[in-house]
């Protein structure tokens, strides 16, 4: 009898599994994903035209004196130097400040060092250091595709998020 139990326990178990497997097959019945690429790229466009908007109504509320890079980023160059600028591959130290636009402090680091174009920092800030040397500090604004883009950092930096990036170069090597 309790063998009997069991089988039936295993069959009505193997059976419910089928049932389920079956029913979570979600390609039966629906037509295949399809994307609009040029939808997909409006939409994209409208999200970084929408970003310099944004950036660009706080330069003017800050009264800050910023130009626009050819990268698609904001940059004030508070104090230059005559040493060389940083290039791809240098080894730079820095200290920064990486903030919202309503003045939240994400991060700052002191001391840091990383490797122009080979680093984990945010994909602008490399660029932005290559018009610095060292004893340099500028103040950078990144949109959100330059900075954590589309999901943030999953930690202090929430989703499509525009940055300042207030930055002093240490050393170039």
């Amino acid at each position: 009898m309790k063998t009997a139990r069991k089988y039936l326990i295993k069959i009505s178990v193997c059976l419910g599994f089928t049932a389920l497997s079956a029913s979570c097959d979600d390609t039966v019945g629906k037509q295949p994903l399809t994307v609009d690429k040029n939808r997909l790229v409006n939409i994209n466009k409208y999200m970084v035209d929408k970003d310099f908007d944004i950036i660009r109504h706080f330069i003017m509320r800050k009264s800050w004196q910023m130009s626009f890079s050819d990268k698609g980023y904001y940059y004030e160059i508070i104090n230059a130097g005559n040493n060389p600028k940083a290039k791809s591959h240098d080894e730079i130290v820095c200290s920064y400040v990486l903030s919202l636009l309503d003045g939240t402090i994400c991060y700052q680091k002191h001391n840091q060092t990383f490797i122009v174009d080979r680093s984990d920092e945010i994909s602008g800030l490399h660029d932005a250091v290559k018009l610095l040397g060292a004893g340099d500090r500028a103040r950078f604004i990144f949109p959100s595709h330059l900075a954590y883009g589309l999901q943030g950092d999953f930690n202090k930096i929430p989703p499509r998020s525009i940055l300042i990036c207030s930055i002093q170069i240490l050393t170039v090597k």
